[in-house]
């Protein structure tokens, strides 16, 4: 079981506080902390996290956007684009009509994010 330390001079009683900091800082410079921090960019626009909570729930198209919204569809057409940019969402079209939803790779963790703050 690890101990609460407060400061490296707690650290020197333990012969391993160098290398369990050094694993904690290149935990921190991985590839998926970056994805993680470029995800979170994009969440930090109000439409943006809406239409990716809208899209937890089920897969929708722009109108069905633009009537809970009441936006301008080229506002949340250009917001749809950052999201599937970012890899965030992917579309695919149902009849004529473009349908959107959230990339299967990141749901889970979209689904992490939000539920520890929205029940």
């Amino acid at each position: 079981m690890a101990t609460a330390r407060c400061c490296p001079a707690d650290c020197a009683l333990r012969s391993d506080w160098e290398d369990e900091l050094r694993q904690e800082k290149e935990m921190l410079e991985h590839d998926s902390v970056t994805s993680l921090l470029e995800y979170m960019k994009l969440l930090d626009h109000p439409l943006r996290l809406k239409i990716i909570l809208m899209l937890l729930n089920r897969d929708h198209c722009v109108c069905e956007f633009w009537y809970v919204f009441k936006e301008p569809q080229s506002l949340i057409s250009y917001n749809l684009k950052k999201l599937k940019d970012g890899g965030l969402i992917e579309s695919y079209y149902r009849s004529s009509h473009k349908i959107y939803k959230i990339h299967d790779e990141v749901a889970p963790v979209i689904r992490k994010i939000t539920g520890a703050v929205i029940h």
